[in-house]
């Protein structure tokens, strides 16, 4: 009898034991994912906040004028062009890619585009200056929608022209 008792002593500490431990693993899978879920979104806002820099500069506003809607494409400034150029080529520097000259899915690397001028971002501080100099009045669109890397998330491309 006494070593049946002991045996349910036994038994109970292992089914105790074994609690204990599947308790344990739940709440590390769950901490874990909660864990993993938050730095997901922190990278997604993180992403979003980059882009944004880019993706302000395209679209229409409405405007209501005599009650009527009018949608106009959002009116970019040559400083405006100057910032996300200076922005794309930090980003470049940043990811060491100043040899490259064309966006790609599977890197970092932003192209800015002005016109005919493909690689805007790779302007000298002198050609900038001048391009400001030459186009302070001058308003530009964002003439297509901004290219976003499937692989990356990031905005790769931007294109302007002149306002006609």
């Amino acid at each position: 009898m006494e070593n049946a008792s002991k045996a349910l002593l036994m038994a109970a500490g292992v089914l105790v034991g074994v609690l204990v431990i599947s308790i344990g693993v739940i709440l590390f899978t769950s901490f874990s994912q909660l864990g993993k879920s938050s730095v997901e979104q922190m990278e997604a806002n993180k992403i979003a906040e980059w882009n944004e820099n880019y993706l302000k500069y395209y679209g229409v506003n409405t405007i209501i004028k005599d009650g009527k809607t009018i949608q106009q494409p959002i009116l970019v400034t040559a400083h405006d062009i100057v910032s996300v150029a200076n922005h794309a080529k930090q980003n470049n520097i940043n990811y060491e890619l100043e040899g490259q000259s064309s966006y790609n899915q599977n890197t970092y690397y932003v192209q800015v585009q002005v016109g005919k001028d493909a690689n805007f971002e790779k302007k000298t501080e002198t050609q900038i200056n001048e391009f400001l100099k030459n186009n302070n009045l001058k308003s530009y669109i964002c003439v297509e929608e901004p290219k976003v890397s499937s692989i990356t998330k990031r905005v790769m491309y931007i294109h302007f022209e002149e306002q006609k």
